[in-house]
């Protein structure tokens, strides 16, 4: 049995695996944004800063959702005909900074969510898994080789789930 090689992304990273590969990211406010394109056995995972950046753009990057999503279409190599095949998730958007009665309109986790929502839905992807906001982090796992994604729930002393 061989050992699958990690891919951990980095804020502001979008990168792509394939069988062997697991593809992960720890998350506390940004957005881990998974497509999931198991009939052609490619997998991207996206680390989301921030929601929007105001610009269209060719960069490779996923510091912005909106760059994010372009560039998992671009890397993943996604043409129209597949879109309704790849599926979504968005994870994280966490609380992490502001108290829990904040004004969720004013938290960037918050925001960075209903961009990602917005983003999947306006490409016509199908968002298959959502996990986000409260005030815990969490880590996202992508197994490449399975198709299979899991969220864990990072502890954080003094907060509550």
């Amino acid at each position: 049995m061989s050992v699958a090689t990690k891919l951990h992304v980095q804020i502001g990273e979008v990168k792509v695996g394939r069988e062997g590969q697991v593809l992960t990211a720890i998350l506390g406010s940004c957005i881990g944004l998974g497509f999931l394109d198991p009939a052609r056995g490619i997998y991207g995972l996206a680390h989301c800063l921030l929601s929007n950046s105001g610009k269209e753009s060719t960069e490779i990057t996923g510091r912005h959702v909106d760059e994010a999503v372009r560039s998992l279409v671009a890397l993943m190599k996604i043409g129209p005909e597949e879109l309704r095949k790849v599926k979504a998730i968005v994870v994280g958007g966490a609380n992490m900074t502001m108290p829990v009665d904040t004004d969720p309109s004013r938290l960037v986790g918050s925001i960075n969510s209903g961009s990602a929502y917005r983003a999947v839905r306006k490409l016509g992807v199908r968002n298959i898994h959502e996990d986000t906001g409260g005030v815990l982090g969490r880590k996202v796992t992508i197994d490449c080789t399975t198709g299979a994604f899991d969220v864990a729930v990072i502890p954080r002393i003094g907060a509550k789930p």
